[in-house]
C-alpha cells in the first residue's frame, strides 16, 4: 500500500495531533486504556496514521516519551539561561521540574512500569535519551553552582540531583495511589504547595552559608 500523499507541513500537524490525543487520553485514564482507534478518533484521523507515523503502539509510546523529555530539557535550558550571573539555580530547577511533571504525570507511571522494571520495554530507550539531556543539564547546573559558591562546597552534585528528583517526582508517583488516604489532589494548588514546601525544606540544607559566600 502506498504512503499517504501529505505535504510535510500537513504531516507534522497530523503527527502532533496524534501525540496530543494519546497524551490526553493517557492523562485521563492511562495508556493501556486508550485503544489505537480511540486515539485516532480523538485526533480526527484514520487509525492507519498511527502505523504510518509511529510504526506501532510502542513507537507512539516512545514518541510521547521523547516529546515530554525534550520539552523538559528545553524549559530547563531556557529557565537556567535566564538566571542572573551567580544566581542559585535550585529554585528554578525545583519549579521547572515540578511544573513539567504536574503537566504530564503519566510519564512517571510510564517510567515505573516500562523503565524501572528490569524487563521494561523502554529501559534502554530511557538510558540513551533521558540521561544525556535533562539529567546532564541539571547535573551541570548544580556542579556550576557549587563551583561558584552559590551552593554548599561539600555537596555531591550527583546525590543532589537524586535528592531534587526525589522531592519533585515521588509525590506524583505515589499520589495517584495514596492521594485519597492522605487527603491530597494533584491539582495546581498542590503543585504550588509542593514547590513552596521543597524550597523551604532545602533552603538551609543546600545553599551555601553566608560565611562561605563572603
Amino acid at each position: 500500500m502506498g504512503r499517504p500523499a501529505l505535504r510535510d507541513r500537513d504531516g507534522d500537524v497530523v503527527r502532533d495531533r496524534l501525540l496530543e490525543a494519546a497524551t490526553a487520553l493517557t492523562i485521563e485514564r492511562g495508556f493501556d486504556a486508550a485503544g489505537i482507534r480511540e486515539i485516532a478518533e480523538r485526533a480526527g484521523v484514520s487509525s492507519a496514521m498511527i502505523a504510518y507515523y509511529f510504526g506501532s503502539r510502542r513507537g507512539l509510546y516512545e514518541a510521547m516519551f521523547e516529546r515530554a523529555i525534550d520539552s523538559l530539557s528545553s524549559n530547563l535550558e531556557a529557565d537556567l539561561d535566564g538566571l542572573p550571573p551567580g544566581a542559585d539555580p535550585i529554585e528554578t530547577l525545583i519549579r521547572t521540574h515540578t511544573t513539567a511533571i504536574a503537566a504530564e504525570p503519566w510519564i512517571l507511571q510510564l517510567i515505573a512500569r516500562e523503565v524501572l522494571a528490569t524487563d521494561g520495554s523502554l529501559r534502554e530507550h530511557f538510558k540513551t535519551h533521558a540521561g544525556p539531556e535533562p539529567l546532564g543539564l541539571v547535573r551541570r547546573a548544580i556542579t556550576d553552582a557549587v563551583d561558584r559558591g552559590a551552593l554548599r562546597s561539600d555537596l555531591d552534585p550527583v546525590l543532589t540531583l537524586f535528592t531534587l528528583l526525589s522531592l519533585t517526582a515521588f509525590p506524583y508517583l505515589i499520589g495517584p495511589l495514596l492521594g485519597d488516604q492522605l487527603g491530597i489532589e494533584l491539582d495546581d494548588a498542590f503543585r504550588e504547595r509542593l514547590v513552596d514546601h521543597n524550597l523551604a525544606l532545602i533552603a538551609r540544607g543546600l545553599r551555601a552559608p553566608e560565611e562561605e559566600t563572603q
